[in-house]
Parts: C-alpha cells; structure tokens; sequence
C-alpha cells in the first residue's frame, strides 16, 4: 500500500487538527458516548489500543508509546469518527459486507485488491498465525471459518473478520464484515480506512517487534 506521507497528506492532517481545536469537544464526546475525558485530554481506545488527544493543541499520541508517530490513516479515523457520528447511532447487529454498506459499496473493486487479497495472502496456509495474531490484539475469537474475531475498531465501532484456508482449488480468503449502520458512527470512506487497519494490525502482530 502507498505510505501516506506526502505533503498533500500533511496538509490534510494539518486541516484536521486545526479545525479540531475549533469544534465543541465536549459536544462530540458525549454525542459518541465517551465518558474518557477532562479539561486536558480526550482518551479513547483505537483497535484496542489507547490513544490521547491533546485538547489544546489536538495532536494525538499513542498512550504508553508517545514516540510512535501514528500514520495518516489512524489520525484520519480518529477525527472522523468524532466529527462524523451520528447522535444517538446504534448498531443494527447485523453483519454485512462492503458491497452492502450504505455510500461504501462503490469502493467494494479497491477494497478486495487492497485490503481483502493481500490480508489473505498474508495469512495464507497459515492459520494458527492470523489466530495467534488476533490472540497477541486481545480481540474476541469467534467461531466461524479457520479463524475468527471481533475487532473494536473503536469501541461503538466493531468489524468481523473472518479468515478461510485456501485448497487446491481456491486461494486463502479474508471477509470483512461491519454492522449494517456503520455509516452512523463514521464517513462512508472511512468504513474503508477502518478495513485497511484491521489488515495492518494483524500483520504488525505478526511481528511481536513491530510497532506499535
């Protein structure tokens, strides 16, 4: 995948933080149902891994970690899930592909070659790997497929992802699943994003030493 750091991306990022600083946090807070807060900072969990904003300078850090620098896309869906949630959205509970998501459907071809395909090729005739992967986030096991989880993108955000084994006959295979509202907590195009994370979190837990 291309690695977000040209200056248009900074740019973007810039925009973000800056109109941060201008919205009505407490607001936004209480409208995702986030109690993790106080005058200072904004602390809420990313794919089970706790992340601070700054509420004076809206820059946020890697809780325990302050020297890792976060990519484009983990800042992007932080903002985004703030600004973008819903009042009072709920989960549907039911589970549903891309295709299916509402406004997302239209990026269904991109998602299966950039995220779908190279997550399963990752895993492929390993099995126990994407499990022991799952295992070493603290992610929910489940029981479908050769291996399966539920993944707190956020925590009113869960994915599915469920991994198959490939045959002689068909190659290793990756589904992504969301609730059927996602788009209530989050911008169609972000739905994306929290799909390409997942993928990057499993293969960083693939290597124990990788960051974060």
């Amino acid at each position: 995948m291309e690695e977000r750091t040209s200056n248009n991306y900074v740019k973007v990022l810039e925009k973000w933080r800056r109109d941060f600083l201008t919205w009505d946090q407490e607001a936004l807070c209480k409208k995702v149902g986030l109690d993790t807060w106080d005058e200072k900072t904004i602390r809420l969990s990313y794919f089970g891994i706790p992340h601070e904003i700054d509420r004076e300078t809206g820059r946020i850090t890697c809780v325990g970690n302050p020297e890792y620098e976060l990519i484009f896309d983990e800042i992007m869906a932080i903002y985004n899930f703030l600004y973008y949630a819903k009042e009072g959205a709920k989960n549907a509970g039911e589970w549903i592909p891309l295709r299916d998501v509402k406004d997302a459907g239209v990026f269904e071809g991109a998602f299966e070659k950039q995220v779908l395909i190279p997550f399963a090729g990752h895993f492929a005739g390993r099995a126990e790997a994407f499990k022991a992967a799952g295992e070493r986030l603290g992610f929910l096991p489940l029981s479908y497929g050769d291996g399966a989880f539920q993944v707190p993108a956020f925590f009113c955000i869960p994915l599915r992802v469920i991994f198959w084994e490939g045959d002689e006959e068909f190659p290793a295979k990756v589904n992504l699943l969301f609730d059927k509202n996602i788009t209530s907590f989050i911008h169609p195009e972000s739905v994306v994003m929290l799909g390409m994370e997942c993928m990057r979190y499993f293969i960083l837990a693939d290597n124990p030493g990788a960051q974060p």
